[in-house]
């Protein structure tokens, strides 16, 4: 029995199975309510977001969650949002929704797909926002990082006029390069940037992800900020 779970979960979420197994791809199912990973189920909502969640608030997406600290803090925040929070690591997902199951939250969703795939099972227009913070800086292999020109090409999708994408990175090069992409942009302008978020005006306002809590904590290092909105 436990070897056919297996071979089902490999099926679904991998083409090939792997050599080890992750006990958390089964314990997804434990918070049904917080967690979607079926890829037929999420593209079914496409356009259609605010069904799935029961209202007409704003829905804002974000790249690369990590254990949930950072999506639970703005869902507690603003309540009168939406959040879908994007994960790939199967442990990853079961604490970000142990987390929100244990304060009820029902404004929040962590969905296993990747990033690149957002036009697939996300509307036209349909998202107010964009979050992306501390996302691999790629030194030497910078044409891997999320935020260059393709990004842009699915924001033009999905992210209505007026709608921001915003940005955290602890990497100096990274921030100064995404200034200049941001030149190039048509229908993009950034409306505001600080490379000290901390010491800025938009410090009291900040929710920390674990990783920059984990970085301030360990070092005295300035953390680069960035928001860029859509204009037409």
């Amino acid at each position: 029995m436990a070897d056919q779970v297996k071979k089902e979960y490999w099926n679904h979420f991998f083409k090939n199975p792997k050599k080890n197994y992750n006990p958390y791809m089964e314990r997804l199912k434990e918070y049904p309510e917080y967690i979607m990973y079926d890829k037929e189920i999420m593209d079914s909502y496409k356009g259609r977001w605010k069904e799935y969640f029961g209202n007409e608030n704003p829905i804002y997406i974000e790249i690369g969650s990590g254990s949930g600290n950072f999506a639970i803090g703005m869902c507690e925040k603003y309540p009168e949002r939406n959040h879908m929070a994007i994960e790939l690591r199967f442990k990853r997902l079961h604490s970000s929704a142990r987390k929100a199951k244990r304060i009820n939250l029902d404004n929040v969703l962590f969905i296993r797909r990747f990033g690149e795939q957002i036009p697939e099972f996300v509307g036209e227009n349909e998202i107010t926002g964009m979050y992306i913070n501390f996302p691999d800086p790629w030194e030497g292999n910078e044409k891997n990082r999320i935020i260059q020109l393709p990004l842009f090409e699915t924001l033009d999708k999905v992210l209505k006029v007026g709608g921001k994408l915003f940005f955290k990175t602890d990497h100096d090069v990274y921030y100064e390069d995404v200034l200049v992409l941001a030149k190039e942009l048509k229908n993009y302008k950034v409306v505001y940037n600080t490379p000290d978020l901390h010491n800025s005006d938009k410090s009291e306002e900040n929710i920390l992800t674990e990783f920059e809590q984990l970085f301030l904590n360990k070092f005295q290092k300035n953390i680069n900020y960035i928001e860029i909105e859509k204009i037409k």
